[in-house]
């Protein structure tokens, strides 16, 4: 009984990266996932550098806990006829986690180039965060395909891209756990700013500035 809790406790990354998770518990992977999170959030806070990595470090796992816990919610409203609480709740929780240990991998690659972008500079911002995007799309990518493999139903996977595409992308302009556009360190929860504005004009902007 104890050697059977312990496995399930332990933090095994690799178990969660080549998909045997069934030895980890859901606290387990959320905490992997929350360190992967955490270095990624530091590593897009260099940026603009100083406190800013400080306040992304820890507001990124936020972003992502925020997200998975409302966009859990949407997704057993429509899949709790087909399959069990636990069964969706350890679904969604490898995802998730999945996704933010492997931005976590791409930390290193993502600090090289915010310190390698030259500040202020508009074009410079917007190279970056043309990389963030790359590199958020790639671990999205990573952890979609391997929700599908636990849920093994297209629908429920198409619905929980649109469910959490749409939370997460609110959770992200409200909290900002990315790169301060106007190059000083952003105050930890602005939320009375964020409130104005949402998340698709900002990439439309972004769209239009690397068009021009």
């Amino acid at each position: 009984m104890q050697s059977s809790l312990t496995a399930a406790a332990r933090l095994d990354l690799p178990a969660l990266l080549r998909g045997r998770a069934g030895t980890l518990s859901a606290p387990a992977m959320l905490v992997l996932g929350a360190a992967g999170a955490s270095a990624f959030g530091a590593a897009v806070g260099t940026y603009t550098g100083g406190m800013q990595i400080v306040y992304a470090a820890v507001k990124m796992p936020v972003f992502f806990l925020a997200t998975l816990g409302l966009s859990f919610a949407a997704l057993y409203v429509l899949a709790s006829s087909r399959l069990a609480a636990r069964e969706i709740l350890r679904a969604a929780c490898e995802a998730v986690s999945l996704t933010a240990a492997a931005l976590g991998g791409l930390a290193p690659v993502v600090a090289f180039v915010s310190l390698s972008c030259t500040r202020p500079s508009q074009p410079a911002y917007v190279f970056l965060v043309l990389v963030l995007t790359l590199s958020v799309a790639a671990g999205g990518i990573a952890g979609v395909l391997r929700l599908h493999a636990r849920l093994a139903s297209p629908g429920l996977t198409a619905a929980w891209v649109l469910i959490y595409q749409f939370t997460g992308a609110q959770m992200a302009w409200l909290l900002k756990p990315w790169v301060g556009y106007t190059f000083t360190a952003d105050r930890f929860l602005p939320l009375r700013e964020n409130l104005h504005g949402n998340f698709y004009e900002a990439v439309f902007g972004v769209v239009r500035s690397l068009l021009s």
